[in-house]
């Protein structure tokens, strides 16, 4: 019994060792995400629209905005994220559109402003496609932490890649996650706040 109560304090200190740097890190990272803005990271690159236009900050002005980063050739996460989310807000918003979802390609070689109108045609208006120079698109992935990879597939490749949409309020702010695999109850109550529904 006493060998049991001398563990308990080691073991406490020892736990307490390992979650405090883990909670810091989580702190620090929900502090970084929380002053990120939109105007911040999207004024800094030259990013073009799937319509061939130079994006434009005053475009998304006061309009709520998901950010999704993916590319073209995805076989599953990318398509499957953009319906789940147009699905999600169209039973809320009962065909409303006052909202956009940002596209954002990691894969600028073949998502040219051309493939990615073609991708796009699959889904409503309300989805903008974005590309550009790939030190522009590394540059504005950076900001928002996006983890990416080119991975080999013999003579292809694929791209592992962050599958995590944020949300941006009306004021260009970030406003939270979806995170992939969150289940619609879920994602449905974050978009009503979003929207203010």
């Amino acid at each position: 019994m006493n060998i049991k109560r001398q563990l308990i304090i080691p073991c406490t200190l020892i736990g307490l060792l390992i979650l405090i740097p883990i909670y810091s890190l989580v702190v620090s990272y929900f502090k970084s995400a929380s002053s990120l803005s939109l105007k911040s990271t999207l004024t800094e690159v030259n990013l073009f629209s799937h319509h061939g236009k130079i994006v434009n900050i005053k475009d998304f002005k006061d309009t709520p905005t998901l950010l999704f980063f993916g590319f073209t050739h995805c076989p599953e996460v990318c398509p499957t994220t953009l319906s789940n989310l147009l699905n999600n807000i169209e039973l809320l918003e009962k065909n409303k559109k006052n909202y956009r979802v940002l596209f954002v390609t990691l894969d600028p070689e073949r998502d040219t402003i051309n493939n990615l109108n073609d991708y796009l045609q699959n889904f409503n208006s309300s989805v903008i496609g974005l590309t550009g120079e790939l030190n522009e698109i590394n540059k504005f992935a950076k900001n928002w932490n996006i983890y990416w990879e080119k991975v080999s597939e013999g003579d292809d490749y694929t791209i592992n890649h962050t599958a995590t949409v944020f949300m941006i309020n009306k004021k260009g702010n970030f406003a939270g996650t979806i995170a992939w695999g969150e289940s619609d109850k879920s994602i449905k109550l974050k978009l009503k706040k979003l929207l203010n529904l």
